[in-house]
């Protein structure tokens, strides 16, 4: 009961009634045949309005293979590009990748599809789903939103580590609230749809082009460097809207595992791929450190600087200690699968090329 006295004429005596429960079922889909996204659930054939993608530095998504695509609302769908964090979508928009593993570890024809993911744009906010794959690989369930872990086991080679020629391993299918930890505010939500992971270029089927430039060509873009002051790039002479430069004016992410690269870049894209999206001013890491990839080195806050939370035991600990990866919480907090890991969910392993990179590039850090 609510008493109001504001006045003779404007008071009251008030109560609250409980809202009724909900009587109309749900009509989201409940598997992946129903969401209309695929010709064919089984074989995994999308609709070919679906528009392929890949990224220069992905997510570690403990070793599973990866592919993704972009359902556009009609008819005329814009996506405004911006300089730096994601970009933004049309309401109507569902972003799709589907992870697989492999029985027979180190065979592509082996995998299997396990779980493929959805973020979907409604009402100007961002929602994430998962379905299962069943065994048969002729449909997938979704998930509840509590979501759930399940365990997978590959053919390996034997040894010492697995004798009887079999790696377990735990997949974790994320709940709605553990996807939106990652896919934060202040990376606007969406991680891999950024210029610097999509300036690269694409297997269309056996046609290769920059993503920007066949986007671009598709009519799907529409520049908006507004508030990237900064960070936009100068207008070239030449080019027309909507992008107004070339792609190679524009920032681009490398790929962690090519040794091609300089140890520089290929680090801080890992980090910027797999931290930044927390790990950023406003990012909701509970840190001062900024993991973005346009930070210049000096201003990261994570060099010979002594941790504020974790120090896992570690001799005189700093996030990063120039020249000694012994002494490093990065490096251990992306080595362990236990309390303080980073990634902090969704990982159950860590990811071995990455952990000898980050090492060999604190290594090379002058103290």
């Amino acid at each position: 009961m609510i008493c109001d006295n504001r006045g003779q004429d404007e008071g009251g005596i008030y109560t609250l009634d409980p809202t009724p429960p909900v009587t109309t079922p749900t009509t989201f889909p409940r598997t992946l045949s129903e969401t209309g996204l695929f010709t064919a659930v089984k074989g995994h054939q999308v609709q070919p309005a679906l528009i392929p993608y890949s990224v220069n530095s992905p997510l570690w998504s403990d070793g599973a293979h990866k592919e993704r695509w972009m359902a556009l609302p009609g008819p005329d769908p814009k996506i405004d590009v911006t300089a730096t964090r994601g970009w933004n979508f049309p309401n109507g928009t569902v972003l799709v990748k589907s992870f697989a593993l492999e029985d027979q570890a180190g065979e592509a024809s082996s995998r299997r599809w396990i779980e493929t993911r959805l973020l979907t744009r409604q009402d100007n906010e961002w929602v994430g789903y998962s379905y299962m794959w069943n065994d048969d690989q002729t449909d997938a369930t979704l998930v509840d939103a509590a979501g759930l872990d399940r365990e997978f086991v590959a053919r390996v080679p034997r040894s010492r580590e697995f004798p009887d020629g079999q790696h377990k391993q735990t997949w974790r299918y994320p709940s709605r609230t553990e996807c939106m930890v990652c896919h934060s505010r202040a990376a606007n939500y969406v991680l891999g749809l950024t210029t610097a992971q999509l300036n690269r270029e694409h297997d269309y089927h056996g046609v290769k082009d920059n993503q920007l430039r066949v986007l671009e060509h598709l009519g799907v873009l529409r520049a908006n460097w507004a508030g990237d002051a900064q960070a936009r790039p100068e207008r070239s002479p030449t080019k027309s809207a909507p992008l107004e430069v070339d792609p190679a004016q524009l920032e681009r992410l490398a790929d962690p595992y090519d040794p091609q690269e300089s140890l520089e870049r290929r680090v801080r894209s890992y980090l910027q791929s797999n931290c930044a999206h927390c790990h950023v001013e406003a990012g909701g890491g509970n840190a001062q450190m900024q993991l973005d990839s346009t930070a210049k080195l000096d201003k990261m806050n994570i060099l010979d600087i002594r941790p504020l939370h974790h120090t896992f035991d570690l001799p005189d600990p700093k996030l990063v200690a120039r020249g000694a990866p012994e002494r490093s919480v990065l490096l251990e907090r992306v080595k362990r699968r236990a309390p303080g890991q980073m990634p902090p969910l969704a990982s159950t392993r860590p990811d071995p090329q990455a952990v000898e990179l980050i090492r060999a590039w604190i290594s090379s850090l002058k103290p």
